[in-house]
C-alpha cells in the first residue's frame, strides 16, 4: 500500500470570499491551529459512537465534476458516488454534486460558490494535457492567481515517466508533445500541493484553503481519494471521526401508510440526529416474495432508510419501524 500523507492547505483565499466564510469560521479556525500537526509531504507553489444523545457537528461537503463528456452523455460519472461512499464512511455530511462543462464561467462560479458554503470540497476532471483540460486556469482565474509550473512536480513527472519508458518527457521548453504534457504541472500559484501516493506524479492542489482538485481517471481518483481524505477530515474533525450508520428496513406496506409512521418516528428521533427516508422498489416477476406471496405476481415493497451517527439510537428506529410497518431487515450491501 502506497505511503499516504497529507498536509492541509492553509493559504490562498480570495478576498471577495473572506465575508461569504464568516460563518464557517469556526471550522477554518479550527483547520488553521490543527494543521501543523500532520504528518508533511506538501510544497507551495509559491515557496467511534458517542452515547451522547446530541447530535454532533458534521463537516460538509461538496463536488464538482467537470467535462463535457459527463454532461452529452459519452461518460457516466462513478468519482462523485465513490467519494459520497467515502464521505459517509468517514462522517462527512455530503451536501451537494454538481455537474458542469469545461468552461471558464462554469467551474469559476461552481467552486466559488461550493467554497463559500461547504467546508470540503473535491473536483475531478480537465487536468490533462489537452487544449480543453481548463481546471487548474479556471481555478486560478476565480481566486484571482496566476498559473506557475511546480518544479517538484516535473521533476516526479520525468522520474515516473522515464523509469515506464517514456522518451519524450515533460518540458515546459521543449517539443510541442513535451510542452503539453507540462501543462499538467500548471497550477494556481497560491496553491498547496500534496503527494498522497509514492507511486503517481499527480498531486492533490489545494486551492482557498478547501478546494481539491483530483484527477478524473476513477481508478487513479479513487486511490488517491482513499490515500488522502481519511486525514483530512481527521484533521478538520480534531482527529474525532464519528461514521455514520444506517440501518434498511423492508416492508410490503403501501407508501401512504408507510408515511404517517415515518412522520411520527422523524419527529420523535430528529433530537438525535436520525434522518429517515422511503424508498419503493419492485419485486422482479417470477421471483417468490418474503411474504410467502406466489411467484408471477409484481409486488411493489418499499425500503426503510435510518441514517445516524448515534448507533444505537439508529438501532432503536428500525426496531420501531419493524414493529409498526411488520417490517423486516434488509441488507445495507
Amino acid at each position: 500500500m502506497p505511503l499516504c500523507r497529507l498536509t492541509y492547505c492553509i493559504q490562498g483565499i480570495a478576498p471577495t470570499a473572506v465575508a461569504a466564510r464568516a460563518s464557517r469560521a469556526h471550522v477554518l479556525r479550527r483547520t488553521l491551529s490543527s494543521a501543523s500537526s500532520v504528518p508533511s509531504n506538501s510544497s507551495s507553489n509559491s515557496s467511534s459512537n458517542s452515547s451522547s444523545s446530541q447530535p454532533p457537528h458534521s463537516l460538509t461537503a461538496a463536488f464538482c465534476v467537470i467535462g463535457d463528456e459527463i454532461l452529452n452523455g459519452r461518460v457516466l460519472d462513478v468519482n462523485s458516488h465513490f467519494f459520497a461512499k467515502r464521505c459517509f464512511e468517514l462522517g462527512v455530511e455530503m451536501e451537494k454534486i454538481e455537474i458542469v462543462p469545461d468552461k471558464y464561467s462554469a467551474i469559476a462560479a461552481s467552486v466559488q460558490h461550493l467554497s463559500s458554503t461547504h467546508d470540503i470540497v473535491f473536483t475531478s476532471g480537465g487536468i490533462g494535457p489537452t487544449h480543453d483540460d481548463i481546471t487548474y486556469s479556471a481555478i486560478a482565474r476565480a481566486f484571482g492567481t496566476e498559473l506557475e509550473y511546480s518544479t517538484r512536480t516535473l521533476h516526479r513527472m520525468r522520474d515516473i515517466m522515464g523509469n515506464r519508458g517514456v522518451v519524450n518527457l515533460p518540458d515546459p521548453h521543449g517539443s510541442p508533445e513535451q510542452i503539453a504534457g507540462a501543462r499538467m504541472a500548471l497550477f494556481p500559484k497560491s496553491a498547496t500541493l500534496t503527494f498522497p501516493c509514492d507511486e503517481f506524479w499527480v498531486p492533490v492542489v489545494c486551492v482557498a484553503r478547501n478546494i481539491h482538485v483530483f484527477p478524473g481517471i476513477p481508478k487513479l481518483f479513487e486511490k488517491m481519494v482513499d490515500a488522502y481524505l481519511p486525514t483530512l477530515v481527521s484533521t478538520l474533525s480534531d482527529k474525532r471521526i464519528r461514521a455514520f450508520n444506517r440501518a434498511l428496513v423492508g416492508t410490503w406496506s403501501r407508501e401512504s401508510v408507510v408515511a404517517p409512521v415515518l412522520t411520527r418516528l422523524q419527529g420523535l428521533y430528529s433530537q438525535y440526529g436520525i434522518r429517515l427516508g422511503s424508498y419503493p422498489t419492485w419485486v422482479p416477476e417470477g421471483r417468490k416474495t418474503t411474504d410467502g406471496g406466489s411467484k408471477g405476481l409484481h409486488r411493489s415493497m418499499v425500503v426503510l432508510s435510518v441514517v445516524g451517527k448515534n448507533k444505537d439510537q439508529v438501532e432503536k428506529c428500525r426496531l420501531d419501524l419493524c414493529k409498526q410497518l411488520d417490517g423486516f431487515d434488509v441488507p445495507t450491501t
